[in-house]
């Protein structure tokens, strides 16, 4: 017997499964790569803010680096909390409709950063 048809319709039916998966893998590293993006960028602005203490130039540095973003900062005496959302344009978001969502506070004595 020949099998060579079973196999064809194998293959047709498994071969969109496989290439929607290997999408969704890319969109999730490309998920990741946009957050690690977000994630040092927020870090090194916070940093700059603890040093200058300059609100509108540490905004412009995270919006000239990173499109598409919003930004919170919170000043208070002893600390500052920074927090960034940006919307991720992809597969992974379209199913679960998810914001990149990152928050640091920085001490104004020590010059600490930890993530919040």
């Amino acid at each position: 017997m020949n099998s060579r048809g079973q196999v064809l319709v194998i293959f047709i039916i498994l071969l969109p499964i496989f290439l929607m998966i290997l999408t969704f893998i890319i969109d999730l590293g490309m998920l990741s790569i946009e957050k690690r993006k977000c994630d040092n960028n927020i870090y090194d602005a916070l940093e700059y803010y603890l040093e200058s203490n300059n609100k509108d130039k540490t905004i412009k540095l995270i919006e000239n680096n990173v499109e598409d973003i919003e930004i919170i900062i919170k000043d208070s005496e002893s600390s500052v909390e920074m927090s960034v959302s940006k919307e991720y344009r992809g597969i992974y978001n379209i199913i679960y409709n998810n914001k990149i969502k990152i928050t640091y506070i920085g001490n104004k004595e020590t010059k600490k950063i930890i993530k919040g």
